[in-house]
């Protein structure tokens, strides 16, 4: 349970902006309010997780069909930068940094589409799974995994092979599901 003032008083901030924050949260449904007692982050269900990586899955993959042919190689170079920032940031040993990584490059392959409707909805569904994908980056072989993972992906796009890179990606986000479900199973045991 979070309480306003407690959020208020360890961030040194008034509390109408902790409280804002706090609504908005929940109007996002990220958090759960809870009269008389404060805010709860919201856990996800099995089923939850599933939902949102049937959708990550459809609106990533309508990214790469999109981007993988015309992809310049000043885009290129920047999708192995934000990769080469993701593995530095994951070998440091931070969870929400790693997680933060990952999004970055996701979000900038969704931003070469240049279409606002699809970069938003990522953003959006990016934002309940990277409350779950924190879990399942606690454990090293998944920070590891994943590394190789989006460096095939690059390799791939870099290729300018739709069909390759929609392989990757797709193997990227289904592996992700799975280690978020386990972590998930893991934890109601």
């Amino acid at each position: 349970m979070y309480a306003e003032a407690a959020l208020s008083s360890e961030l040194g901030i008034s509390r109408t902006p902790v409280r804002e924050a706090l609504i908005h949260l929940a109007s996002r449904g990220l958090v759960i309010y809870i009269p008389r007692r404060g805010f709860q982050i919201k856990s996800l269900s099995e089923k939850d997780v599933q939902d949102l990586f049937e959708l990550r899955i459809a609106l990533e993959l309508t990214v790469i069909r999109r981007i993988t042919p015309a992809l310049e190689p000043e885009a290129i170079q920047k999708i192995e930068e934000l990769s080469f920032k993701y593995e530095t940031i994951a070998k440091s040993g931070n969870p929400v940094k790693t997680v933060n990584a990952d999004r970055q490059l996701h979000l900038y392959l969704a931003h070469l589409t240049d279409n606002p409707y699809l970069i938003k909805s990522i953003e959006e569904i990016r934002d309940f799974i990277d409350l779950a994908n924190i879990k399942s980056l606690e454990f090293e072989y998944r920070k590891a995994e994943a590394m190789r993972e989006h460096q095939e992906i690059v390799k791939v796009l870099k290729t300018r092979s739709v069909a390759g890179a929609l392989s990757k990606m797709e193997e990227h986000i289904k592996v992700t599901e799975q280690r978020i479900l386990f972590q998930i199973r893991s934890m109601n045991v």
